[in-house]
């Protein structure tokens, strides 16, 4: 039993991080003008996984996904170049976290390199509006 559960964080973790890259590639690429209508949609995703993380008592993830989402709610039609560096300030603290979470154990490369994309991506939010 403990090995399934342990299968399903591992397959939330993926789908997390997927999101994650997803996202922030969507937000470099298209900036806000294309994605204006897309805050909602991933605003919601965010939180649902944010609860469904919190549920699953993975309470520092599911807290910074519910953030994202909430702040993706709230904000994103209205002050969307703030939002992009929030998101990507979020995004770099959450492959940090996953960084230093991955070092204490023994990481695959493709989840080393899940958290360094994440990394790079929260980097490149935070330095496209200059």
């Amino acid at each position: 039993m403990a090995k399934r559960k342990t299968k399903n964080k591992g397959n939330n973790a993926l789908l997390t991080a997927a999101l994650y890259l997803l996202v922030g590639l969507l937000f470099c690429i298209f900036k806000a003008g294309v994605l204006n209508w897309l805050f909602t949609i991933v605003g919601v995703l965010f939180v649902v996984q944010g609860v469904l993380s919190i549920l699953a008592k993975d309470t520092v993830s599911g807290a910074i996904s519910l953030v994202i989402g909430l702040v993706l709610l709230v904000g994103g039609w209205t002050i969307v170049e703030i939002i992009l560096i929030v998101f990507g300030i979020l995004m770099l603290v959450k492959g940090v976290m996953s960084l230093f979470t991955l070092l204490r154990g023994k990481p695959s490369a493709m989840q080393l390199l899940t958290a360094a994309g994440t990394i790079l991506i929260g980097i490149l939010l935070i330095v496209s509006r200059w």
